[in-house]
């Protein structure tokens, strides 16, 4: 087989290899304010996530429940890569988790949850920063749906090979004339 027959081949193999690669993988959360488990003593007046990659603002959605129930306030902003959902001044001391949905800056959803307590409240409330708040998991945003999701990735490896197919064709065809 000659050179200019195998180049493509070789290409072709190297690409079909890299494609799916490259639509597996999905930005991921860096960090989280306040931190995953946390006790803080003031309840701040917002929680932010910061991922590897900017995500886009379409779309976001943040939910914060307390003792007190959903305590967000406005809606979700993006600047560069975290996501802030401000929290609302009456919100009380306790436990909370944070339930957040955003499309990553590749198309694929990327969910998850955090909780955290605080000692004393946006209201001036206080509890034990180890008290147990039963969290009503009915009210938090159904993620894990989304987070499944292979579509994106599956039309982007047929997507990829398919180019793959005829780049190969093409340059097969070529060689030959």
């Amino acid at each position: 087989m000659g050179m200019r027959r195998l180049l493509p081949l070789l290409l072709a193999v190297g690409l079909v290899v890299a494609f799916p690669a490259l639509a597996a993988a999905h930005d991921a959360v860096e960090k989280t304010s306040p931190d995953d488990g946390a006790a803080v003593g003031l309840l701040p007046a917002a929680v932010a996530i910061t991922f590897t990659e900017p995500p886009t603002a379409r779309g976001a959605q943040v939910r914060v429940i307390g003792p007190g129930g959903d305590v967000v306030t406005g809606a979700p902003t993006v600047e560069g890569r975290t996501l802030s959902q401000p929290l609302g001044g009456r919100a009380p001391a306790g436990r909370y988790t944070v339930a957040y949905l955003v499309t990553s800056s590749d198309g694929h959803p990327v969910s998850g949850r955090f909780t955290f307590s605080a000692a004393v409240g946006l209201d001036g409330s206080t509890a034990s920063v180890h008290a147990t708040v039963p969290v009503p998991q009915q009210e938090l945003p159904d993620v894990t749906a989304a987070a499944k999701s292979q579509f994106v990735p599956i039309i982007l490896t047929v997507a990829s090979a398919l180019v793959l197919v005829a780049l190969t064709v093409v340059l097969v065809l070529r060689s030959r004339r």
